[in-house]
């Protein structure tokens, strides 16, 4: 046979047994690795930390204002022309200063005349009662006698009192704030004069949510700290029995003395009542999450290594955390990866043993 083509069949059939053995390999390749145990997937890591309830005191944080204790309009009481003026707007009064004077015009004049009746009136009387003890006068006249002093009598004092008031005075120690007249100006019964403002003690005053009115009495103790950072304290002294409809809200009030020396009501001040002590956690604000329904959420882990959640309430803020009820006491936080785990994840926890991971 020819020698090179006696070669080409031995290249030949040496090929076909390479091709054959490497795919028997292959085969058996493929059954070893069936036969094996299925690969589980790596386990998340997460950091976290064990963190223990603490007793804090429970504060309810509002908006306020400081208002005056008394607010008074003043209006005329009688007709009349303003013929004096007293202090300026502004000025402080004592009890009893003259605030404006009106004129007194006929009444000097008819209260002479009625003085005159009155003395006419009592002499009447006072015949009567000898003519009656010398049978010569009726019962019923000398009954008639009296009760003509005692109308006469009536007149004269409502006159002086109408005199009287021709004089507004300041009714207590107050702060002129507005006068609405001026000399010449004619005021009729009714007509609003002057504005006080009693400014030796104030009023502190906010709105309290429904569902905290129930911790607040009568006595309660009410911080407020205004816009320049002076504080005042006082006593709850009005709570409200019924709700603002449209915000269903309490209307409370604090008297405290001014003893800050304030003089500008109606400022703004942020209101602070402590209402108890209750257990709480400290935690930085980027632990904090929304769940779906929009509600505050903290993440940890469960003795299994599975991811929940747990709702929350803000007690109170502070510059290096926020203070959480709703927690168990003790509960395993994650403090780090927490945003790519959710609820019943199984993780690989590694403890967080830096001292402030929960609070920075």
């Amino acid at each position: 046979m020819n020698r090179s083509l006696i070669i080409a069949i031995a290249l030949t059939v040496v090929a076909v047994g390479w091709v054959f053995s490497g795919s028997n390999a292959t085969s058996e390749s493929v059954a070893a690795e069936d036969s094996a145990a299925p690969i589980q997937p790596e386990k998340f890591k997460v950091k976290v930390k064990t963190i223990v309830a603490e007793a804090v005191t429970d504060s309810l944080f509002l908006q306020g204002q400081i208002e005056a204790a008394r607010e008074i309009e003043i209006k005329a009481e009688v007709q009349g022309v303003v013929t004096r003026l007293g202090s300026d707007k502004g000025s402080r009064l004592k009890q009893g200063e003259r605030i404006i004077e009106l004129d007194v015009s006929d009444r000097l004049a008819r209260l002479k005349k009625a003085k005159a009746e009155l003395d006419v009136k009592k002499s009447e009387r006072d015949a009567g009662a000898q003519l009656q003890q010398k049978n010569m006068l009726s019962k019923n006249q000398q009954q008639q006698n009296i009760a003509n002093v005692l109308a006469a009598e009536a007149e004269v004092k409502e006159i002086q009192v109408e005199i009287n008031k021709t004089l507004v005075k300041a009714p207590f120690a107050t702060v002129l704030n507005d006068r609405y007249v001026e000399v010449g100006d004619y005021v009729s019964p009714g007509d609003p004069l002057v504005y006080l403002v009693d400014d030796s003690y104030v009023l502190i005053s906010a709105d309290v949510p429904q569902q905290y009115i129930a911790k607040l009495t009568l006595g309660q103790t009410v911080n407020a700290v205004l816009l320049d950072d002076r504080e005042v304290e006082g006593k709850i002294s009005f709570i409200s029995t019924s709700a603002d409809p449209n915000t269903r809200t309490f209307r409370i009030e604090a008297k405290s003395e001014n003893t800050k020396g304030i003089l500008r009501f109606g400022q703004s001040a942020r209101v602070t009542i402590e209402i108890g002590e209750q257990k709480a956690h400290k935690l930085t604000g980027s632990l904090l999450d929304l769940n779906s329904e929009g509600i505050l959420q903290v993440k940890g882990i469960n003795v299994e290594n599975k991811v929940i959640t747990q709702t929350v309430d803000i007690i109170r803020s502070e510059r290096d955390g926020i203070w959480l009820k709703g927690l168990p006491e003790t509960f395993r936080v994650i403090t780090v990866g927490q945003g790519f785990v959710t609820e019943g994840d199984e993780i690989e926890p590694i403890e967080d043993r830096s001292s402030d991971s929960v609070t920075l």
